[in-house]
């Protein structure tokens, strides 16, 4: 069952992984690497399955060139994840980290790996099940090596990368998607050190009593962590367009809270909109960045209670208190500037103040930034809404 998973599920969520990302794959050496790392690991995970594996065996009379190409691959997705992780770290610096050394390195690892697998292999022993009953082999020895090793320094590196640029980002969606390519990283090192492990515990195999042949061991935890590894890769790469769908929504959420108090307020001063207004149904309907639209808004709101400002009377004394105390708790600011826009918008229609007199404006606390005025006036909203209409 945990193979079936392997095989199907996690090919299928990386190739969601590429096509999604494929638009924007050539804008930068970073996008170009990350996107190069996904379609390698979807590339390797996708030779796994039995039917591609015997297509390419009987393609090319090699009974374990699956595996062969899927470790080639896996040096190439790995190699793709360093320069991403260098690209956007800012330190190319020198080993590992100089992009000359890196891909000689992976080069190299790729033409010994290839050349020990076509010439060195016993083919007619390994046959179709692959190199993993004949872990004693020396040439399967020495090609694990290669490839455990190149493969433990570049997640190794990764990781640590990662890890140490996750302050460098912003907090909140963007830092979580950093963590979790750490993490992605940091499984596949340890993923190397277990099937390290695994391989020297293993190099005495059962054989099958009929047959006489080698029995390859079952290995769930083998076949766990590298699923687990492309899963948190995934859910890396999806954090940025999370966060702006996030955002999205949330900006979409303001707009509705904020638009009782807006229409009444813009239909006393229509003078201070900008551009053309829109409905609160159509409002739902709008795509794209709404940050702004949510910023004109509560520029608009205070543009209107200014406008409204001018020709209100004199507020009668203690009358702001009895307003902010029957819209909520006594000594609300939010409440208390509620009620003075309910009054000043009653004055304005009416021609006359309300019966209990016009509330003092209140001094309220706003924001000093576009971001924490929202805030205030989706309070002010809020508690506007639950005076009677």
């Amino acid at each position: 069952m945990l193979r079936s998973v392997f095989e199907i599920l996690v090919p299928a969520l990386l190739w969601t992984a590429v096509a999604w990302r494929a638009p924007r794959a050539f804008r930068s050496p970073a996008t170009r690497a990350l996107w190069g790392t996904t379609a390698m690991m979807a590339l390797a995970l996708t030779t796994r399955p039995a039917p591609v594996a015997r297509l390419l065996e009987d393609g090319t009379g090699l009974p374990e060139v699956s595996v062969l190409i899927k470790h080639l691959l896996g040096i190439a997705a790995a190699t793709c994840l360093l320069d991403y992780v260098v690209a956007i770290h800012g330190t190319p610096g020198t080993g590992i980290r100089s992009t000359k050394v890196r891909h000689t390195a992976a080069a190299a690892a790729c033409v010994v790996m290839a050349v020990l697998s076509v010439f060195f292999f016993e083919h007619e022993q390994i046959g179709p099940d692959g190199i993993d009953a004949h872990y004693a082999d020396r040439p399967v020895q020495l090609y694990l090596t290669v490839y455990y090793l190149f493969f433990f320094a570049s997640t190794l590196l990764a990781s640590r990368l990662f890890w140490s640029n996750r302050l460098n980002v912003p907090r909140g969606l963007l830092r979580t998607g950093v963590r979790l390519m750490a993490a992605s990283t940091g499984t596949g090192a340890v993923y190397v050190l277990y099937r390290v492990y695994y391989i020297a515990a293993h190099t005495v195999v059962a054989h099958d009593p009929a047959t006489g042949k080698p029995v390859p061991p079952y290995d769930p935890v083998g076949e766990l962590l590298p699923a687990a590894a492309a899963v948190l890769l995934v859910l890396g790469l999806a954090m940025p367009p999370l966060r702006t769908v996030s955002r999205y929504v949330r900006d979409q959420y303001a707009m509705w809270r904020l638009h009782p108090l807006w229409a009444d307020l813009v239909a006393a001063a229509p003078q201070v909109v900008f551009g053309t207004p829109a409905g609160r149904i159509r409002n739902l309907f709008a795509l794209g960045d709404r940050s702004l639209d949510v910023a004109h808004r509560a520029f608009e709101i205070r543009d209107a209670a200014l406008a409204l400002r001018d020709g209100l009377p004199s507020s009668a004394p203690g009358a702001g208190v009895d307003s902010a105390g029957a819209a909520g708790a006594p000594g609300d600011l939010a409440h208390a500037e509620a009620a003075w826009l309910h009054a000043a918008l009653h004055h304005h229609t009416t021609g006359h103040p309300p019966a209990s007199g016009m509330p003092p404006e209140p001094d309220h606390p706003g924001g000093a930034t576009p971001q924490e005025e929202i805030t205030w006036l989706l309070k002010v909203a809020t508690a506007y809404r639950r005076l009677p209409a």
